[in-house]
């Protein structure tokens, strides 16, 4: 039996953009436009009035704007978001923002210097809008009622924390960062499946929304006491004896780079049971070998709860092969982390 095909709303102040993607999302791909808006008033209106699986959204639209919009969607109609964004200067760090607050996903529209095969691109915004489809998008992660869980005592402070996320993330890390306790000292590595042109912008927002020392590691990056490191999105991040960041452009792992795998597993060599891991919301398997890799040298191992992912994907893998010890929302992992062993 044929399923039902996917409902789309497509909301870009451009026409002819909305046309192409009309043309990529049809019924022979399995998709039906509900509706087009060409303002963020008119996207709001739509999404309430059509109610459609998945929202197609451009940041730069008139009237209240794409991330107003964004912010209505996700208050009120908790709808999954694809950006459709430019990667360089301020839209990168509106696409980073929007992420942040709710979008599941991006698809850049515009890339300087590149021309984008047609069959490719359309192809590409099949794959995403279908995957996000499959998306269960929850309400803000700050919008949710009740204290985080009470530490648990089971183990001594680590000195390093690798943290993994991809879809969903920048909202999950921002809750993890927001919620460690004064008493935690350990340095943190954040590896965030993004190009390499959004990570600066990712650990500025953070730095801003949490009041951290939050940067970009760049080669020789120390990990230090209380102070946060962002994978830069163009390279793996390994972490050598001392604690020292070694950036490398070798080829993809298993599809990543950054890869949360690589990031957790050079943690194990540099620190042995000092390193911890935290696995978070996200699409695939990246991070649990190295979670693993982890609770096999005795260090604390942790991955997001369903409820609180946005796609319980790398999280729940992590679960089912023993990779992880504990399981808990983003704030109850940084609780869970603060306390003595």
């Amino acid at each position: 039996m044929t399923p039902p095909p996917i409902r789309v709303l497509l909301a870009d102040d451009s026409p002819s953009v909305c046309r192409v993607l009309a043309a990529h999302l049809g019924p022979a791909a399995g998709f039906e436009v509900v509706g087009v808006a060409h303002s963020g008033e008119a996207a709001t209106e739509l999404v309430a009035a059509t109610r459609p699986q998945v929202v197609t959204l451009d940041l730069e639209m008139p009237g209240i704007g794409g991330l107003a919009a964004l912010d209505w969607i996700m208050a009120h109609r908790p709808t999954p978001v694809v950006l459709l964004t430019g990667v360089t200067g301020g839209a990168a760090r509106q696409t980073v923002a929007a992420l942040a607050r709710g979008a599941v996903d991006f698809l850049p529209k515009y890339s300087p210097g590149r021309d984008p095969d047609p069959a490719a691109f359309a192809a590409e915004v099949a794959a995403k809008v279908r995957a996000a489809a499959g998306v269960r998008v929850i309400r803000s992660l700050s919008q949710r009622a009740g204290p985080p869980p009470a530490p648990c005592a089971r183990g001594a402070p680590p000195v390093a924390v690798v943290v993994g996320a991809s879809t969903g993330g920048p909202a999950a890390v921002r809750e993890f960062l927001a919620a460690l306790p004064p008493q935690f000292e350990a340095g943190v590595l954040v590896v965030q499946h993004l190009p390499a042109e959004f990570t600066r912008d990712l650990a500025a927002l953070l730095a801003r929304q949490t009041g951290l020392d939050v940067r970009e590691a760049a080669d020789g990056a120390r990990i230090r006491p209380r102070a946060v490191l962002v994978a830069h999105g163009g390279a793996h991040s390994s972490v050598a004896p001392g604690g020292v960041v070694r950036l490398t452009r070798g080829p993809r792992v298993r599809g990543y780079r950054p890869s949360i795998d690589v990031a957790m597993e050079s943690a194990v060599r540099a620190f042995g049971p000092a390193a911890a891991g935290v696995l978070l919301t996200g699409m695939g398997d990246d991070g649990v070998r190295g979670l693993a890799a982890i609770r096999a040298a005795g260090g604390r191992t942790f991955a997001q709860d369903e409820g609180s992912s946005v796609v319980f994907g790398m999280p729940q893998r992590a679960a089912e092969v023993g990779a992880a010890g504990e399981v808990d929302t983003p704030a109850g992992i940084a609780a869970r982390l603060g306390s003595p062993r």
